[in-house]
């Protein structure tokens, strides 16, 4: 299937235990949505196992990204308000979008993540790009119809998925029969984390608050939406 994209994950129970949901999910009775459900579980229970070792918790690993996601937010609730255009142009990218949208986007990314290094900020990067292009590419010049809040929502799912997919990936790839079925499996547990993060009950701050203190309340209470599983069947004390 080519060149894997995964990397080597710890070699704990409970890692062992998510790797093992990634395989049951690619087996053909098990490709549903409880079953991308159960590796979505499994697989923050192992990270989050990780992150406590390190000395801290879950979220802690996603200090950057959540940082990335209070720009978005603002981005996106200006070009709600006022159209794409002003926002770029917020960003002093109006014009570079209509000539290479590419250019906006990458602009966009760096200003964002800056020049940090890492699996947190090459993963927000490229989970900022993904997101991003289906906005500016689409439609350079156009109103908007999005809002900061569901741009903020879908971002910190994709940047949880692209996660999933670098440590449990060799698993899936090994797997799984084919390309196509590979691909479906990872569509499913995309979308086991967007309807998560769709499903997040906070209200979103004013437009303007965004890099402020209620920015980052929202954003985190999506983040622990998102995250926040627990299985009887890991060891260790499940989550409150």
């Amino acid at each position: 299937m080519g060149t894997s994209t995964a990397r080597r994950s710890p070699a704990t129970a409970v890692w062992r235990f998510a790797k093992g949901a990634a395989t049951r999910y690619l087996a053909p009775e098990g490709s549903g949505p409880a079953a991308a459900r159960e590796v979505v579980r499994r697989y923050v229970a192992a990270l989050e196992e990780t992150q406590v070792s390190q000395g801290q918790d879950l979220l802690a690993g996603f200090r950057l990204t959540r940082k990335a996601a209070q720009y978005l937010g603002e981005f996106g609730d200006t070009a709600a308000a006022s159209g794409l255009t002003a926002a770029l142009k917020t960003w002093g990218l109006a014009e570079a979008a209509l000539f290479s949208p590419d250019a906006a986007i990458l602009g966009l990314t760096a200003a964002w993540v800056g020049e940090e290094g890492g699996l947190e900020a090459a993963v927000a990067r490229s989970a900022l790009a993904s997101g991003l292009d289906r906005i500016i590419a689409g439609n350079p010049a156009g109103a908007a119809d999005f809002d900061g809040a569901s741009l903020v929502r879908s971002f910190l799912a994709r940047a949880l998925f692209q996660r999933l997919v670098l440590d449990l990936g060799e698993s899936l790839e090994a797997a799984a029969p084919d390309w196509a079925t590979y691909r479906q499996a990872l569509t499913g547990l995309e979308q086991a984390l967007l309807t998560a993060a769709a499903g997040a009950s906070a209200e979103p701050p004013p437009a303007g608050q965004w890099g402020g203190l209620a920015g980052w309340i929202y954003i985190t209470k999506i983040m622990e939406h998102i995250t926040q599983v627990s299985d009887p069947l890991v060891p260790g004390k499940p989550r409150s």
